[in-house]
């Protein structure tokens, strides 16, 4: 007896690399089978047609602000994970070693969504701004304290390499800070794109393998990954091959069509898809959420395996998550997005109010959470 069935669709799981009819049986939260005919012979207690949609791994959030009510521009995750297929969101540096007791029990602890977080390197998180031009609050020892103290949820440390969060009078210095306390916790530092300084070089210089650029695909001409000519920085290529890893981080500044042409001409794709979803980038016309993010590279000409990879397996290695999410493979966490393939003419909108017409989109149709059925 299985708690959940989906059946008739096209699995996608990049990690066994099943792409293919199969259905999809859950038991006790977790994944029970992935079989071509799991239907003959079982019985479940709820049953869900899947029918010419595509089935995959919940899909993992890397970049998002959900500390609403302590953050100005955080949202609720509840809501969101509902309707967009997104099991698992990770605040990026919204919450500071000072603020992550009131995390853990207002947004983590009442959530049916897997909330994780990278810890900001300023102990105050994105309460007020510029969260580093405070330099007491810049605190590698504390961020390591909260890593220790939070394995369950802490899965990096977030710095937005920026005079917007450094003010006008500091240096690189909250970067290695940032590098400092993830070092010492074994974990990887996240890095905001902005405007300088850091310097883009001389923040990727900095970063170690395993390290995550996010806003990657942003326009501005200072703190792109392109030069004047649109083509892909050295620098850019150095630390990729070097194993530094490139977010999308789409939010409300930091997708660019004409940006994001060139990277994919180039062949130089995202090793994740994120939506730096907040109280602006939700809103009409950029609307963002992860089908919505999907939706875009899948516009841009990747491949959907591929789109399907960058949002589940992919973040999920990276935050060394994928022994348990990002994957269908039986015994893990039964997160599941169940999303239709939808053709037509589609407007999809980036953070700089620029609209392109798409024939293609992914939509969620149905969110399962621990094989529970969320969002229909």
């Amino acid at each position: 007896m299985y708690d959940l069935l989906i059946t008739g669709g096209t699995v996608i799981d990049p990690a066994s690399g099943l792409n293919g009819r199969a259905d999809v049986a859950t038991s006790d939260g977790k994944i029970a089978a992935v079989e071509p005919e799991v239907a003959r012979g079982a019985e479940a207690r709820e049953t869900l047609d899947a029918t010419g949609l595509l089935v995959t791994p919940g899909l993992v959030d890397l970049h998002a602000h959900i500390y609403p009510g302590c953050t100005p521009l955080s949202v609720d995750a509840d809501p969101l994970m509902a309707r967009s297929g997104t099991t698992t969101m990770v605040d990026c540096g919204s919450v500071g070693a000072a603020t992550f007791a009131g995390f853990r029990r207002y947004v983590v602890e009442p959530s049916r969504c897997r909330v994780l977080a990278f810890v900001n390197i300023s102990v105050i998180g994105l309460v007020a701004m510029p969260e580093c031009g405070y330099g007491r609050f810049v605190d590698s020892n504390a961020a390591f304290q909260c890593i220790e103290q939070n394995r369950d949820l802490v899965v990096g440390v977030k710095v937005r390499g920026s005079r917007n969060a450094l003010g006008e009078d500091n240096t690189i210095q909250p970067v290695w800070m940032a590098i400092a306390a993830a070092a010492a916790g074994n974990v990887p530092v996240i890095m905001h794109l902005g405007d300088p300084p850091p310097a883009l070089e001389q923040g990727l210089e900095v970063l170690r393998p395993g390290d995550i650029v996010t806003h990657s695909f942003k326009g501005q001409p200072v703190t792109r990954l392109v030069d004047h000519a649109m083509r892909v920085k050295p620098q850019v290529r150095a630390a990729r091959e070097r194993g530094i890893k490139f977010d999308i981080g789409h939010g409300s500044g930091s997708f660019s069509w004409a940006v994001s042409h060139a990277l994919a001409e180039q062949g130089f794709w995202p090793d994740t898809i994120s939506t730096d979803v907040h109280t602006s980038s939700i809103k009409d016309p950029i609307s963002i959420d992860m089908p919505n993010a999907m939706s875009k590279m899948l516009h841009l000409g990747m491949d959907l395996e591929a789109v399907v990879r960058a949002s589940t397996l992919e973040p999920a290695r990276q935050i060394g998550w994928d022994d348990r999410i990002g994957t269908l493979a039986p015994g893990r966490e039964a997160d599941v997005a169940v999303l239709a393939l939808e053709e037509g003419q589609f407007s999809l909108t980036d953070s700089y109010r620029q609209t392109e017409q798409a024939s293609r989109r992914l939509v969620a149709r149905h969110t399962i959470r621990g094989g529970q059925v969320i969002g229909a």
